[in-house]
């Protein structure tokens, strides 16, 4: 069974309609539940679709970034609340157009070991992105390159991280799940996103191999405490419950 790119991101904008009615405390009834059932299968079979162009991107990944110094190399198939979740957030994106489904991550010695094997990917590859969060860094604090990779008809997202990116990306993901569920996506506490924009810059500085900012690693302490504080109450929380 296969589905036309018409109808996978029709199913993709059905569902992202319904739940943001439901999110807003509307209702959608009648013929609609078929329909659902029928779009998160259409949704499924796409996401499957990108299982093997992701298995043969990972592979000639780490050949890639095999020539430099023992590189980790990881993949994900985004899961199927996660994909539903990005439709919802981004208005008008048009599902056959996630750049995002499969992703693979190499994290690479230095900043200039990640440079080399993009520029070889590039050389390579069908690359149809390349976005530098390096040069231009996120207004978060996140830090990477990412390269999108058109394989057998499908999108693969490759990052490249440098060691201290990857720390920090992990404590984001960390704290978004314990502490800020919308910390990945711009919102919760005001004082967590600071140090996070704080410490990216920090360890930015240390990828670069210069000295520390005073004032930056300064700041980063002021930071600490009422996150430690705010990391402490969301372990209390889920101790009591």
């Amino acid at each position: 069974m296969s589905f036309s790119k018409t109808q996978v991101n029709r199913a993709g904008q059905l569902w992202a309609e319904h739940l943001r009615a439901a999110a807003d405390g509307g209702r959608r009834v009648g013929q609609q539940r078929v329909e659902l059932i029928e779009a998160i299968q259409v949704i499924d079979w796409w996401r499957e679709e990108h299982s093997k162009p992701l298995s043969r991107v990972a592979a000639n990944l780490r050949y890639y970034a095999g020539h430099e110094s023992k590189p980790i190399v990881a993949q994900r198939l985004k899961k199927l609340p996660t994909i539903l979740g990005k439709l919802v957030r981004t208005p008008g994106m048009k599902l056959a157009r996630m750049e995002d489904i499969g992703g693979v991550r190499a994290v690479l010695s230095s900043q200039d070991a990640a440079y080399r094997v993009a520029s070889r990917l590039r050389k390579n590859w069908t690359i149809t992105r390349f976005r530098d969060y390096v040069a231009e860094p996120k207004a978060d604090g996140y830090r990477a390159l990412h390269l999108i990779n058109r394989n057998h008809g499908r999108l693969i997202e490759v990052q490249l991280r440098t060691r201290l990116q990857d720390t920090w990306a992990n404590s984001v993901e960390i704290d978004a799940r314990r502490v800020a569920p919308g910390l990945k996506f711009g919102t919760g506490p005001e004082v967590l996103r600071d140090f996070y924009a704080v410490s990216g810059e920090f360890l930015a500085i240390a990828d670069q191999g210069l000295a520390a900012d005073p004032a930056l690693y300064r700041r980063l302490m002021e930071l600490r405490e009422p996150v430690d504080t705010l990391r402490r109450r969301a372990r209390q929380r889920k101790e009591n419950k």
